[in-house]
């Protein structure tokens, strides 16, 4: 039986592959398995290879500007995960950051363009970003994202795909405010 049932599973997971195998039991249990995966599939990846050499809260950070990222709502994105966990932010060109700056965040990113399902209108998408945070020039912690294989991500706001990287990035601080449309609580309290 064990065998019937882990063949179901293996054999119902795959795109365009139905088998029934007479059981009712075995075929919901077939069922529910794939679709518990291909909902998993579809969720912004983990941060990729976290390194974060400095646990301690960070209220302050100045966010040095990056205008090779061609994405509008990269940098807003950035600051709405950033004021999640109680960090104030403020983004400086590149090369011009003042001494009363001492943490700062770095990042790189890739976008690819494509059309959405139903549109002829080319939208782009990030597919790749490196965030490096540094207090007087030396690093407290780097994370990066990266598209899930099978990109079921891959319309997912920058906000949500650098949320990971930030709660990796700022161990330090708790999530005090959600910013998203359907809680505006962070707004009352200034942030």
């Amino acid at each position: 039986m064990r065998t019937i049932i882990t063949a179901t599973l293996l054999v119902s997971s795959l795109a365009g592959c139905v088998v029934t195998s007479g059981n009712a039991l075995v075929d919901a249990v077939g069922l529910v398995g794939s679709a518990a995966s291909s909902v998993k599939a579809m969720t912004p990846n983990t941060t990729q290879n976290p390194i974060v050499y400095s646990k301690d809260p960070i209220r302050d950070v100045c966010i040095e500007w990056n205008g090779s990222v061609a994405l509008s709502d990269f940098v807003p994105g950035l600051q709405g995960e950033l004021q999640k966990h109680g960090v104030q932010s403020r983004v400086y060109d590149a090369g011009t950051q003042s001494l009363a700056c001492p943490v700062t965040l770095s990042y790189v990113g890739y976008v690819k363009w494509d059309t959405k399902v139903f549109t002829d209108a080319y939208t782009p998408y990030l597919t790749y970003a490196a965030l490096t945070l540094r207090r007087d020039g030396r690093v407290l912690g780097t994370a990066q994202y990266r598209l899930g294989s099978f990109g079921q991500d891959k319309w997912a706001s920058a906000g949500d795909k650098l949320a990971p990287l930030i709660d990796a990035l700022f161990p330090g601080n708790p999530i005090v405010a959600d910013n998203s449309p359907d809680n505006m609580r962070g707004a009352a309290n200034g942030f």
